[in-house]
């Protein structure tokens, strides 16, 4: 009988996901591409701004925000672009002020928090929060797998295929085909296609799926 009655929910959870995004947020967004999905509950400011592509997941209690430049028109183009595929697991917090990209099939564990701005902190100017914002580009290549409770800040650039373990923090560049933990976030492996295998930085193999914890 439980099994049964998970069975429904998880079915009706699915029929009112589909029928929020395409009768609804559809009509929000920049655009939305086929077979994408929004779980409610959702929160979204200036979703005009912001472009979802094909076969997007975006999972429970999610919140995605752009905040234009002064004097930039509304629809004329989106600030922050999610690529085909991505999927974002429950509670992922994304905020864009001038230019944010995450390419295609990136996968991003729970928790996890996107920026391309920062607060200013002038500890003899105004309180913090009345301080300007600045912004930098971010980026987020192809097939990067996020884990849980990553922070992703303003000015990063993470590389195709990279892995980021959890709970680190990227302010920076991380070449592609990395795997790279900590606060902040440093390369402890890379792959070597001539071997096949992860190696650390001596050069030695190892095998990530045993030695690596994310």
């Amino acid at each position: 009988m439980a099994k049964g009655v998970w069975i429904l929910h998880k079915g009706f959870r699915r029929i009112k996901n589909k029928f929020m995004t395409e009768f609804w947020y559809r009509h929000l967004f920049y655009r939305i591409g086929r077979k994408s999905s929004v779980s409610h509950p959702f929160y979204t400011e200036n979703p005009e701004l912001i472009q979802l592509g094909d076969k997007v997941y975006i999972g429970p209690y999610c919140r995605i925000e752009a905040y234009p430049p002064d004097g930039m028109s509304r629809r004329k183009k989106p600030t922050l672009t999610i690529g085909n595929r991505v999927t974002m697991e429950h509670a992922v917090h994304i905020s864009c002020a001038e230019s944010l990209v995450i390419e295609d099939d990136v996968m991003i564990a729970g928790r996890c928090y996107i920026s391309d701005n920062n607060h200013s902190f002038d500890p003899l100017g105004p309180p913090y929060k009345k301080q300007p914002a600045s912004s930098k580009h971010t980026r987020i290549g192809k097939g990067v797998w996020l884990g849980q409770n990553v922070c992703i800040l303003a000015g990063a650039d993470v590389g195709e295929g990279s892995v980021i373990g959890a709970g680190s923090i990227v302010n920076g560049y991380i070449p592609a085909y990395s795997i790279a933990v900590g606060t902040p976030a440093r390369v402890i492996k890379r792959y070597n296609f001539d071997t096949q295998a992860w190696v650390k930085s001596d050069g030695k193999e190892i095998n990530v799926l045993r030695q690596v914890q994310l």
